[in-house]
């Protein structure tokens, strides 16, 4: 139904509620038909595609769930009392029962795809106790449970197309045992292929991994089934520091053999946190971070586990790296006064947009970038454009301007993006703002008018300007070169691809004459020769 057919529904109800009875019998409205098109929306095809692939699903597990919410622009699909019976090999029909209160699927928005994006949350799950494997359930019928029930469940996944990277992460908080997050920062995924043995070859280049556990309850259960000695503090270190050392001499090979240096100092780490962390139970943290850059990590490198241990240089404590080497507080109390040190005005301002070392706050992060992006520093240009995206989009194209042509990464996605929400005259304008003046003309061979015309197409070497591209495109063009051509063609397509052909065609126009007046009045076809 229209909005037109609504409201002209909706009016006359209301005005036949206003009559006396007898009147609404001798003026009945009009009934207005529902046709097809009044039920076509994303929302709709989605929700039917959803329920078209639920009979698929039950092929693995009898799913139910008493509602269904589909919102196909926010991509996002969401499940009401949830009940799933799974069929597992070790257990009975209908005997695994998981129930959630709610399960929502969602991806990238719609206007917002730089990639691929998974995040399923589950709020209110209950486990039963037969899902468990067999081997399990008598350690956790000894602690007294008997189904497992978490707050919430969740699994993120992101993938970047621009830089072949992405992050993973998990978390669940159990009832009364423990919460537990784990989390992989992946710089980039690679899955070549060997041409003779047709064999993938997968690799990961990782920036960081880490692990986090937080008891909730697991410690004192565990220790009610423990002997009375064995969770003492020395004998928790001695445990620990023993086991750790035959596990890596194990896991070594006689090849290696005996711990490395970097194993050994792991092992007494382990040690002395776990043994202070039965005195007091609180928080793991098992981490991991690259600091000469990404480590690449394939599957040849399994083959040796000691080159992996020390490349990941992991570290256990109490407390996340984010933590205790973010910014501090007394740092943060400078740069709201005002008298944080310049040269730390990155770091912190960086900080405070990304929310990761510090609490989120784009205002403060602003105005600590701002001098740095006056002195032409790229990077701070870059992290002030993502900020200002979606507030000033104008200033913010600028930056990224600027950031693309000093080659920052992420720069260039961004800086397309801007332009899908500008229009051309500001297009043009900030462009034309960012280049400062004239186009230089000093070139003296084709080579160098078309690299001239495709680095300002591209704008990672350049500032980005359509005018520029187009005119030295179409120098290179009249002087026969067909890249050229290629690249001042590629122009009228993107403007016509983008609606912005009435405007790009008086555009055009003065730049077509300026070409012929300088082709004729400078003779350029002599000073190509």
């Amino acid at each position: 139904m229209t909005v037109f057919r609504r409201l002209t529904t909706t009016t006359a109800l209301i005005s036949a509620l206003a009559l006396p009875l007898h009147a609404q019998t001798e003026t009945a409205p009009a009934e207005t038909p529902v046709t097809i098109w009044d039920t076509f929306s994303l929302d709709t095809l989605l929700t039917l595609l959803v329920q078209s692939f639920m009979p698929s699903l039950r092929v693995l597990a009898d799913v139910r769930y008493s509602q269904i919410d589909v919102d196909a622009v926010r991509n996002r699909l969401a499940l009401e009392g949830v009940d799933i019976r799974p069929f597992l090999p070790y257990a009975e029909a209908d005997s695994c029962v998981v129930k959630a209160d709610s399960l929502t699927l969602s991806g990238a928005p719609v206007d917002r795809q730089q990639g691929y994006a998974l995040n399923l949350v589950l709020d209110g799950v209950i486990v039963d106790f037969d899902c468990l494997p067999p081997d399990v359930r008598p350690m956790v019928g000894m602690a007294g449970i008997e189904n497992l029930r978490l707050d919430q469940a969740q699994i993120m996944a992101n993938y970047d197309f621009a830089t072949g990277g992405g992050d993973i992460s998990l978390i669940a908080d159990v009832d009364d045992l423990l919460s537990i997050s784990a989390s992989a920062d992946l710089d980039y995924i690679s899955y070549r292929m060997d041409l003779d043995s047709e064999e993938v070859m997968p690799a990961v280049y990782v920036n960081g991994v880490k692990l986090t556990l937080e008891d909730r309850g697991a410690y004192a259960i565990g220790k009610q089934m423990a002997p009375p000695d064995m969770l003492a503090p020395q004998a928790v270190a001695q445990m620990v520091q023993g086991g750790l050392m035959q596990m890596f001499s194990e896991m070594n090979g006689p090849a290696s053999g005996a711990p490395s240096a970097e194993q050994s100092a792991f092992a007494a780490q382990a040690a002395e946190v776990l043994s202070a962390f039965v005195q007091d139970p609180g928080t793991l943290v098992l981490e991991a971070h690259a600091k000469g850059g990404p480590i690449r990590i394939g599957e040849g490198d399994f083959e040796d586990p000691n080159a992996i241990f020390s490349k990941l240089a992991p570290t256990i404590g109490t407390t996340p790296a984010a933590i205790s080497t973010g910014i501090s507080a007394a740092e943060l109390k400078q740069a709201i006064d005002g008298l944080l040190p310049s040269e730390r005005n990155l770091d912190v301002g960086r900080a405070l947009l990304t929310g990761m070392g510090a609490p989120r706050n784009v205002t403060l992060g602003l105005r600590l970038l701002d001098p740095l992006a006056k002195d032409g520093n790229a990077d701070a240009t870059y992290l002030m454009a993502g900020a200002m995206a979606d507030t000033q989009p104008d200033v913010a194209y600028r930056l990224a301007l600027h950031a693309a042509s000093n080659g920052v990464p992420g720069a260039l996605s961004l800086m397309g993006d801007l332009e899908e929400t500008l229009d051309l005259s500001q297009i043009l304008d900030v462009q034309d703002a960012m280049l400062g003046g004239p186009v230089a003309s000093d070139y003296e061979s084709l080579g160098q008018i078309r690299r001239a015309a495709r680095s300002h197409v591209r704008g990672t070497t350049r500032i980005r300007s359509y005018r520029a591209a187009y005119y030295w495109a179409s120098v290179g063009a009249a002087a026969g070169d067909a890249a050229s051509a290629a690249i001042r063609d590629e122009i009228d397509t993107l403007m016509r691809l983008r609606g912005s052909d009435a405007g790009w065609a008086e555009v055009r126009s003065s730049l077509e004459n300026g070409v012929l007046r300088d082709w004729v009045g400078r003779d350029l076809p002599s000073a190509l020769q």
